[in-house]
This record gives structure tokens, sequence and C-alpha cells, in this order.
């Protein structure tokens, strides 16, 4: 994580961040969700970066809720005057319905901790096969996708970087 020192000086950032289980896509399909502020610029330059799949949590293109307490907003505290563009990639695992069960099942167990072991190892199997697929497949998959992303941000960080000392 960067410290605020070494960023106060940024004209341009990116949040590149990965998460599972929440997609209901295919499982190890990640979709790409803008991760910023209410600001059409920077989903139209997330979108030209990363493509027109893009989705955005503020014109319900995303399957993800509008969610609040998000670590990229530290960013505009941290940068305030860089140009700020990011995403985060929601790796589909399983059904949303099997997922929100391993929650409830989760939770269930916080608040019964004298479940029988057998129990509470089913409930721990259940919630990591809810996040995580165990195949070379779907790790493949995911590490196939975040170094596209990456690639496509050198790229979208270098137009950008071309666009202003052009301009």
């Amino acid at each position: 994580m960067a410290r605020r020192s070494q960023v106060r000086g940024a004209t341009a950032g990116l949040w590149p961040r990965r998460g599972v289980g929440s997609s209901p896509g295919a499982s190890g399909v990640g979709e790409r969700i803008h991760a910023g502020a209410r600001d059409d610029a920077a989903v139209a330059r997330a979108r030209r970066w990363w493509g027109q799949q893009v989705t955005s949590i503020y014109d319900g293109t995303s399957t993800s809720a509008l969610l609040t307490g998000l670590m990229w907003t530290a960013i505009y505290d941290a940068a305030p005057q860089a140009e700020y563009t990011g995403i985060a990639m929601e790796y589909g695992t399983q059904p949303v319905m099997d997922v929100l069960q391993a929650l409830r099942a989760d939770q269930w167990l916080a608040l019964h901790p004298e479940a029988p072991p057998e129990l509470a190892a089913q409930i721990k199997a259940q919630v990591l096969a809810a996040f995580y697929t165990d195949t070379d497949a779907w790790k493949g998959q995911i590490i196939s996708q975040a170094r596209q992303a990456l690639f496509e941000a050198v790229d979208g960080l270098s137009a950008s970087a071309d666009d202003r000392w052009t301009a």
C-alpha cells in the first residue's frame, strides 16, 4: 500500500482490485466494475482502458450493490490532484444463492460456537468453496484476466501521460 507521502505529487493513479464470489457470472469470469467516485469522466476513462464491459454501481450496469467504506476512497484524500482510474474485478465462483447460503451458515456458526466440530468444519469448507474454486482451470482464468487487466492499466496510464504531455 502506498503511503500518502508517496502519492502526494501524483498526477494519475489506478487501483485494480480483485474479489471473488460476488459475481453471478460464470465461474472464473471476472466482472470489471468501475471502482471510483460517481464521475462520468472516470467511468469513460475506465471503459477506454479496460473495455466497454466495465460496469458501474452508479448507472445500474454492475451486478454489485452500491457499497460504502471502500478502500479506494482513500486515494481522493491522499492525492486529490490525481486523475484516478480504478476497477474491481469480481470473479464468479458459485451461483449467487449458494454464496449467500454459505454466508448465512457462517453467520449461524459465529452465533453458535457450541456447534459440533464436524458441522463447523463443513460450514467452513462451504464458505471456502463459495469464494475459492480449487481447480487449475479456475485459477488460470483468474490469473489470465488479472494479467490482462494490469497490462491494459499500464497502456491506459501511458496513453493518459502522453495526452497530458502533448496537450
